[in-house]
């Protein structure tokens, strides 16, 4: 498993080798938005994607003989749209029992496709149904695949709070193979910001057989780690699981595993910064010949000219919760702005994206900065609005808030983009 090893240290170069064209994801070792073992029900994103690298180290123990397993696994995930997201995951396995020839090669992988269905701001939930696929990559010879596709369905809530957000989840999976019945999954954990830039993690997992027999595992793992955002491109992940229950048959007494992720998507942003215009500097004085007679007085320079402030009110345009699309009004008062600034080509504007303060900070800037993004480019692709120069595109996302986010209404006219007109 050397090489596993070597291209995990690959990954984690790559991640700082990419860092300008890459913004950081947040993915689960299986492959979807998750913590490391527990699926959040919350998707990537439209257009979002991430790849990831996971290297795990366990122990456990089979009819008392102790073997020493380790796993790489590289999940990709993609998000479809602002609610549906597809991943995969290749895993890489080297088994090394005690007295025994080692195994290793490629095991079975895991696909999924979720479907985030339900949002609901007034009690900060959301619902997401995820289905199952195994992936027959491994060899059934060897003992890692079983040479089946597997159909699975599983259910996935979030709760949210401010600054800790808690993930349940429940399934099923049908085997195919006549030596293996069904099992029940389970999963339940949390994911807390102790910074901005770092999160601690705990989650409870397991499964139970539908027809439990001799050396099946029939437990409960339960962990925790960190996790620590670089910018707002990549993540570091480090975690540790062991048996918490069941009767613990191939449970790991010990499993760690580090990670790094990197792509398009969830992430802690660095905050942005409003764009003023920049006040020339004084030059100093230049000093007096001593054997010059005193000149005469002569009038103090006019001062610099402030930066022309342009009479031009264009209208702000607010969204759904946890949209980026336009509603039918904010097209139509696009098109009011659009008339305005079709008169006065010459002007710059600041296109601000703006959210309510429900949900992490690093997820509201990226969504502040869509729908900026969003009103942009209608105004330009459908209203013919030039040159496109003229727009300069940022987000606040939760910060600077209109209005109270401690009221549903408050909430709403948060949910925004301002447009803020400076002279060229």
């Amino acid at each position: 498993m050397l090489q596993g090893k070597h291209l995990l240290t690959a990954l984690f170069a790559a991640t700082f080798i990419f860092a300008a064209s890459f913004a950081h994801a947040q993915t689960g070792v299986d492959g979807g938005t998750g913590l490391f073992f527990v699926d959040k029900a919350k998707t990537l994103g439209h257009k979002n994607y991430s790849i990831s690298g996971f290297y795990s180290d366990l122990n456990y123990e089979t009819a008392k003989v102790n073997t020493d397993q380790t796993i790489l696994s590289i999940p990709f995930t993609l998000g479809i749209s602002d609610n549906l997201e597809v991943s995969a995951v290749y895993r890489s396995v080297n088994i090394d029992p005690e007295g025994f020839q080692s195994v290793d090669g490629p095991a079975d992988g895991l696909g999924k496709l979720k479907w985030n269905f339900l949002n609901s701001e007034k009690y900060r939930i959301r619902l997401a149904a995820i289905g199952l696929v195994t992936l027959p990559f491994g060899s059934e010879n060897k003992g890692l695949g079983t040479g089946d596709t597997d159909l699975g369905v599983k259910l996935a809530l979030d709760k949210e709070y401010d600054n800790i957000t808690w993930h349940f989840n429940v399934g099923f999976l049908d085997h195919k193979a006549e030596n293996l019945d069904s099992v029940f999954l389970y999963g339940a954990g949390f994911e807390w910001f102790a910074t901005p830039n770092l999160s601690l993690i705990g989650e409870v997992r397991g499964r139970s057989w539908s027809d439990q027999v001799p050396m099946r595992d029939d437990n409960t793992t339960a962990g925790g780690g960190i996790r620590y955002y670089v910018g707002d491109w990549a993540s570091v992940s480090a975690g540790y699981n062991s048996w918490g229950g069941g009767t613990g048959e191939r449970s790991p007494n010990a499993m760690w595993t580090i990670g790094v992720t990197f792509g398009r998507g969830l992430g802690q942003p660095r905050p942005a910064s409003r764009i003023e215009p920049i006040a020339e500097e004084e030059k100093p004085a230049e000093p007096e010949a001593p054997a010059a007679p005193a000149p005469a007085p002569t009038p103090a320079p006019e001062p610099a000219p402030e930066p022309e402030v342009i009479t031009i009110v264009l209208e702000g345009v607010h969204f759904k919760f946890d949209k980026s699309d336009l509603t039918d009004e904010a097209k139509e008062i696009l098109q009011r702005n659009a008339e305005k600034l079709k008169a006065n080509p010459d002007v710059k504007v600041v296109v601000e994206g703006y959210t309510c303060s429900i949900g992490s900070k690093g997820y509201n800037y990226k969504l502040g900065l869509r729908r900026a993004k969003s009103a942009k480019l209608y105004l330009v692709k459908q209203m013919g609005v030039h040159p496109d120069s003229m727009f300069v595109i940022t987000s606040f996302g939760e910060e600077r808030p209109a209005h109270t986010n401690k009221t549903r209404a408050g909430r709403a006219l948060n949910r925004r983009v301002d447009f803020v007109i400076q002279s060229r």
